[in-house]
């Protein structure tokens, strides 16, 4: 529990916050993994020193030490409240709709370090693919479409086409030091509905403190702004950087420091007369608890269990995530083949990528 002084909000956070600096602690309970995954940092500092790896994206990992999912997979459960944007879809009101939009785009971003901890995805393959449905009638389809650096398509439907979601994403990550990563995610997403509003979302960064020693938090940073160019509104939600302790903190809270999972929102409309931006809306949350506008509760983190995607009655590509077999022998907890067919997908690629330079 978290007192939000500027509002006298009191934010019911997950169980893994951590309580002195916000964030979700992602610790990884296997003390062998936790040994394993600091020998593999060492190693990447080293190539980071000797200028050999510049991305850590690109160091193949141990697949004892991968979470048993696809980076696909992980980018889709980042959208699981399409309950959200349903609601939004049938808002009159334009501020009422980027309310909804703004807490979609923080809904899911706690889905990852929740699922994979300390432990990253596997890299999708080149070409690899991904569709999943929900009982509310939304589809999602994702597809690999660059190897290097990590690159992914993907399209998501509303039923009936109540709104159409777009997004590319190229996923990047380095050290910054020897006891933090940073990570984010160039590319833009899109959202339509059926009256021609169309609004953009840029990405929050990432940052996993106690890489090397203490615990390991994983939280957000950066700005994440939605612009409605239809209704000329704007919506910006700042999440302040640890690294940068104090500079917003005291501009947006005042005296008293936040944790660094808390935000404030702030919905702004072009005046079509004045031509100045007018503040519409405020509200404040945490990623790891609860949005709210005027006092009144938006979302919940613990209501996203009642969301999940499935491939029931779907046709699945080959070239799904689902049918990896260093994904299906990780699920299994069978870390040596798992490993065998992780080195054969990935030889199979580098093949590929020769026969596409020729």
């Amino acid at each position: 529990m978290s007192d939000h002084k500027a509002q006298k909000i009191i934010f019911n956070k997950h169980p893994n916050t951590s309580k002195e600096y916000g964030g979700m602690i992602i610790n990884d309970k296997d003390a062998t993994n936790s040994t394993m995954i600091k020998e593999v940092m060492k190693s990447l500092a080293k190539k980071v020193m000797t200028l050999n790896v510049f991305d850590i994206l690109n160091f193949s990992k141990p697949a004892k030490i991968t979470s048993p999912m696809s980076l696909l997979q992980c980018c889709a459960n980042e959208l699981l409240r399409t309950d959200l944007l349903i609601k939004a879809s049938n808002c009159e009101d334009p501020i009422e709709r980027m309310k909804n939009v703004a807490c979609f785009a923080i809904s899911g971003v706690h889905q990852s370090p929740e699922l994979c901890r300390s432990r990253a995805p596997f890299n999708p393959i080149l070409g690899e693919t991904y569709q999943a449905t929900m009982k509310n009638g939304v589809s999602i389809y994702f597809e690999q479409t660059v190897h290097t650096p990590p690159t992914f398509n993907c399209l998501m439907y509303g039923p009936d086409k109540s709104f159409e979601y777009f997004s590319n994403g190229t996923i990047k990550a380095n050290l910054d030091g020897l006891n933090t990563i940073r990570g984010w995610r160039e590319g833009k997403s899109f959202l339509k509905f059926k009256d021609g509003s169309t609004l953009t979302l840029n990405n929050l960064k990432t940052r996993i403190n106690g890489v090397m020693m203490g615990d390991r938090i994983y939280n957000y940073y950066g700005t994440l702004t939605i612009k409605d160019y239809k209704n000329k509104i704007e919506c910006n939600i700042v999440l302040e950087d640890q690294a940068n302790e104090g500079m917003l903190s005291k501009m947006i809270w005042g005296s008293k420091k936040c944790q660094y999972d808390e935000f404030k929102i702030e919905i702004k409309q072009v005046n079509p007369n004045t031509k100045e931006k007018e503040l519409k809306a405020e509200g404040y949350g945490s990623w790891l608890g609860q949005i709210f506008f005027d006092d009144v509760q938006y979302w919940s983190i613990f209501e996203d269990n009642e969301f999940n995607w499935n491939q029931e009655n779907l046709w699945i590509l080959p070239s799904d995530s689902l049918k990896r077999e260093d994904i299906i022998a990780s699920i299994k907890e069978d870390y040596e083949n798992a490993q065998i067919q992780k080195e054969k997908l990935e030889e199979m690629e580098k093949n590929d990528m020769k026969l596409r330079k020729k």
